[in-house]
């Protein structure tokens, strides 16, 4: 069963979507979508669905400036607010369920992971899956842009080319200098990453995974920043299931 709401917060509105299964709750997903996507994406449909088969509560929204989200200014305080205004609202509708699992791909992962303290802060256990996650997301935004920060400067603002322009300013790309996501975290992690990703360093998501010894690393060969490839979404899902039901990777050839 579908439905959708609205979270009100003081500066912004947070479109959300909530599936349930058709019997009891034993979890709660969160579904963070990356730059320029939404929570109707494919990867977080087909999220919602599996996820739904295995008695979970599955939770997705609109970062601002993104989907339906009725805001067009793009700000990191912003989507970290809307981030653990839903994982609150979670925790208010379930506060019996004790896992709290998060999937959150490329700049939704950046998002998660700055936003840790405040998701630690709630009731439960937390478990992440981070999909190419843009640890250094000032880099990979002017990598996407085909930008220096120089010329993103004097521009003061781009527009990026998505299914709903989104601009990004130079104030928030400040904002993302100021907060690197390469950092130890507390919490059982999963990370998949694209072998041919073009917008994130292999060797910032190795370190990702160094510092954290509640983490693995999937490289899944052959695919790009966005996953477009032949059976990577399937395959990205089936992994997200077996974290978030097992704490494990069924899989012979994970770092």
């Amino acid at each position: 069963m579908e439905t959708e709401f609205s979270l009100d917060l003081p500066d912004l509105t947070v479109k959300c979507i909530l599936t349930l299964p058709e019997g009891r709750v034993s979890r709660i997903v969160i579904g963070v979508h990356g730059i320029g996507g939404s929570s109707r994406d494919p990867i977080q449909n087909a999220l919602a669905e599996e996820m739904s088969l295995f008695d979970s509560a599955v939770f997705r929204f609109d970062l601002p400036g993104h989907g339906q989200s009725p805001t067009d200014e793009l700000t990191l305080a912003g989507c970290t607010a809307s981030l653990t205004a839903v994982a609150r609202e979670a925790r208010r509708r379930f506060p019996e369920v004790e896992d709290l699992c998060i999937f959150a791909s490329g700049f939704g992962a950046y998002v998660t992971l700055v936003s840790i303290d405040q998701l630690l802060a709630l009731p439960g256990r937390l478990k992440l899956v981070v999909q190419t996650p843009s640890v250094r997301m000032d880099l990979t935004i002017l990598a996407m842009c085909g930008l220096t920060a120089e010329t993103l400067w004097t521009m003061d603002s781009f527009t990026l080319r998505s299914p709903r322009p989104l601009k990004i300013s130079y104030r928030f790309f400040e904002e993302l200098v100021d907060h690197f996501a390469v950092n130890t975290y507390p919490v059982p992690m999963l990370i998949l990453h694209g072998e041919e990703d073009s917008f994130i360093r292999m060797a910032d998501v190795r370190v990702l995974r160094d510092k954290n010894e509640q983490s693995k690393l999937v490289i899944i060969p052959g695919t790009s920043h966005r996953f477009l490839e032949s059976g990577a979404w399937d395959m990205v899902v089936d992994l997200t299931r077996d974290w978030f039901e097992f704490e494990q990777v069924l899989l012979s050839d994970w770092e």
